[in-house]
């Protein structure tokens, strides 16, 4: 709740800052590519003498963005995203180093309620490939290996500038998986729950007046 709290008054004091025909009426129907740069962590327990470690993706994610307004006069709608998606994390042995870095990429596609810039909602993720990198060698992982995907996101959609045209954005996300990355079990009970974070800008064309 906390965290929240905090990402909440953060969009609220960017938002004073933007021109004005950003804080009036609800934005119209539109479109546009996005790209943001994300790192990622286990968030499950792990083995005892394992550790969780963060790393940054070495491949953006990218794709398309779109909002549907909800009426005229509130800033209030769906955000939806289609994206080639990353998640990556680290795995260590205490006090010996990095054991494997593991790397996983989805086809997903996101439903995001949009109010004043803040956004919250689910990703829902096909897995395309994966790979394990251990310190001499790597290892692919199969589709047949990973489950689907269900991600629940939280963070900011904010418009940094706006005109006639469209507009750009500064996208701020955090994600947690609800569903267990794996359709095996890893060590009896540990199977994967990646969190991450994101930062990246879209640009978004106006559709309609």
């Amino acid at each position: 709740m906390r965290f929240v709290l905090t990402l909440f008054t953060f969009i609220l004091i960017i938002s004073n800052y933007l021109p004005a025909e950003a804080k009036g009426s609800n934005f119209p129907y539109s479109i546009g590519p996005f790209i943001t740069l994300k790192g990622g962590v286990n968030a499950a327990d792990v083995p005892q003498g394992i550790k969780n470690g963060f790393t940054i993706n070495g491949l953006p994610d990218f794709g398309a963005s779109g909002y549907i307004p909800f009426g005229e006069k509130s800033q209030f709608g769906l955000a939806v995203d289609l994206a080639y998606s990353t998640y990556a994390y680290d795995m260590k042995v205490n006090n010996s180093g990095n054991l494997k870095t593991s790397s996983i990429n989805y086809f997903t596609l996101g439903t995001n309620i949009f109010i004043y810039g803040f956004t919250t909602g689910l990703n829902f993720g096909i897995p395309i490939s994966g790979n394990i990198e251990y310190p001499y060698t790597e290892k692919t992982k199969t589709t047949d290996d990973m489950n689907l995907m269900v991600e629940f996101k939280i963070g900011g959609m904010i418009p940094l500038y706006y005109d006639e045209t469209g507009r750009v954005n500064l996208i701020i996300q955090f994600g947690y998986f609800l569903t267990e990355q794996l359709n095996e079990d890893y060590t009896g009970s540990y199977n994967h729950h990646p969190a991450s974070g994101a930062i990246g800008v879209s640009y978004l064309f106006n559709l309609s007046e």
